[in-house]
């Protein structure tokens, strides 16, 4: 192991590589010094300041064990080795090495996706030029030395020059939460929901606000707080009356489930929504994202909420490569949300996030990054590729259906339809429609076959409406009976039609905004 001599020590190094399949950076120190050796770790000196500077850029805990410090590293995807397999040294100095012998760095290499080389100090930088890079074919990067000796950078000035190893690790520089949440506190955007942020309130507002602009949602949420001002007024209302509260909204299954969830909080919790993250996503309807809203934003606890908007901007200031739409890309990127949270403020975070989302940092075009907190560190700013992120997955072109829709007045009412149980729309009141392109001669067949030939006819026009996976191409047919037959009687007798006022269409039942351009016409 040691050969003595009069200049110093032939040393074998005696600590193995640390690394994973996982690991996607390599950095190398020089030599392990004499406290290293001893400890059979990496920088085992105490005032070797690379332990604490790696807690510092990485966001974490400082680690205090060997375990701990090994696992920080995994954590994290950093592989952690030498330059030097053997030399002859003094105690620690760098300086008295001679009869180097490089570290094989193949056994690193070839078991791990190493992006990038990173050099702790000049003469790792060195070694590594003179004996190694010939061999890997990859040049290596110098970063100041976090040894002692190196007194004239200090911690600032090291973190300055180390950050840039969070690049390829795909890791948010430490600190930006704070410079977001300063950008807030001036910026941000006046909502009546964040007037009184009570767990109720911001639960049916981030409802309200999936797949819906802000601004559409104001008149809703008002509306539905007169209506509804607590839990219990919501699990107690009738159905066809919270439908015509929702009605324009769209994605009806979500208000069935705020009104289910509502019932089990007045069943189980006493009418309140729990203070707790894992019950919040037990109830109907609320799934991490909005379980993540209630927590920080109500009850101030640190969990992320992370939708379109969060991945959005953290794809671009990583510039990750990974395809949003991916569970596993998805938990890399709140993991960086949780990262640089700051603890004291989660839901301020939270909603700063959602507001430069929203405001600054846009879908579907150039986002204005000279009014962005986070330009300086914005990787996909740097490249010039703001618009190539976030990667996503290409979706399957929408299936196309085609419909004839009718709009049938009876003595000045008009029938309406409920649609089945389960499925699309299930359970909401429709004008009668049927599938198929419907032309005029083809309308008043179907109209024929119903009520013979007194009805009077003239064409709606068409419609689209585009749904998640499917399109529907509607062309509408307003139809004026003149003799109701018996047919037409037994359609409202066996209760699959209804027949109702115009100021109840108006009024009373939800007719999905799919229906929008025919019932402009009533």
């Amino acid at each position: 192991m040691k050969e003595k001599n009069q200049q110093g020590e032939t040393i074998l190094h005696p600590i193995p590589p640390l690394f994973d399949k996982e690991s996607r950076i390599l950095i190398l120190g020089s030599f392990p010094s004499v406290k290293s050796r001893e400890a059979a770790f990496f920088y085992g000196h105490p005032q070797n300041r690379f332990w604490k500077l790696m807690s510092r850029l990485l966001s974490e805990e400082f680690p205090e064990t060997t375990e701990e410090r090994a696992a920080l590293m995994h954590r994290n995807h950093i592989a952690v080795w030498d330059t030097i397999a053997s030399c002859n040294i003094v105690g620690s100095s760098d300086s008295s090495i001679k009869d180097v012998v490089p570290n094989d760095l193949s056994i690193i290499l070839e078991n791990a996706p190493i992006e990038k080389i990173y050099c702790n100090g000049a003469k790792s930088h060195e070694y590594y030029k003179k004996y190694i890079e010939k061999e890997t074919g990859m040049q290596a990067i110098k970063l100041p030395s976090t040894s002692p000796a190196n007194a004239a950078c200090n911690m600032d000035k090291l973190i300055d020059q180390w950050k840039q190893i969070l690049i390829p690790l795909k890791i948010a520089p430490a600190g930006i939460g704070d410079v977001l949440v300063r950008w807030y506190d001036y910026n941000a955007r006046i909502l009546p929901w964040r007037s009184d942020p009570t767990p109720y309130h911001v639960w049916i507002s981030e409802i309200m606000l999936q797949q819906t602009r802000v601004e559409a949602v104001k008149k809703y949420y008002e509306r539905w707080m007169d209506a509804l001002p607590d839990i219990a007024s919501l699990a107690a209302i009738d159905d066809d009356e919270l439908m015509k509260l929702w009605e324009g909204l769209g994605y009806y299954s979500r208000v069935r489930n705020i009104k289910a969830a509502a019932i089990t909080v007045m069943e189980e919790y006493g009418g309140q929504l729990p203070a707790n993250y894992d019950q919040l996503l037990s109830l109907k309807g609320i799934g991490e994202y909005t379980a993540g809203a209630i927590s920080s934003i109500a009850f101030h606890l640190p969990k992320a909420a992370v939708d379109g908007n969060v991945l959005r901007v953290f794809s671009r200031i990583l510039a990750e490569e990974g395809k949003i739409n991916q569970s596993k890309v998805k938990k890399t990127l709140e993991k960086e949300v949780l990262r640089v949270m700051p603890k004291e403020r989660p839901g301020d975070f939270n909603q700063a996030l959602m507001d430069l989302g929203a405001t600054i940092c846009l879908p579907n075009g150039k986002p204005l990054c000279e009014q962005c907190p986070w330009e300086s560190v914005c990787q996909a700013h740097k490249m010039d590729r703001e618009c190539d992120f976030p990667m996503k997955e290409q979706k399957k072109p929408r299936r196309i259906e085609e419909k004839g829709v009718f709009l049938i007045e009876w003595e000045g009412k008009i029938y309406l339809h409920k649609r089945p149980k389960k499925g699309l729309l299930a359970q909401l009141w429709e004008f009668p429609n049927f599938e198929g392109a419907y032309t005029l001669e083809k309308a008043r067949e179907k109209i024929e076959s119903w009520n013979g030939a007194d009805y009077k006819i003239h064409s709606m026009g068409e419609g689209k409406h585009i749904f998640s996976h499917v399109e529907w191409h509607m062309t509408g047919y307003y139809i004026r009976l003149l003799v109701l037959s018996k047919k037409m009687k037994n359609l409202i007798e066996e209760k699959e039609w209804i027949l109702v006022s115009k100021e109840e269409v108006e009024n009373t039942y939800a007719i999905p905004s799919a229906f929008e351009a025919f019932r402009k016409r009533i």
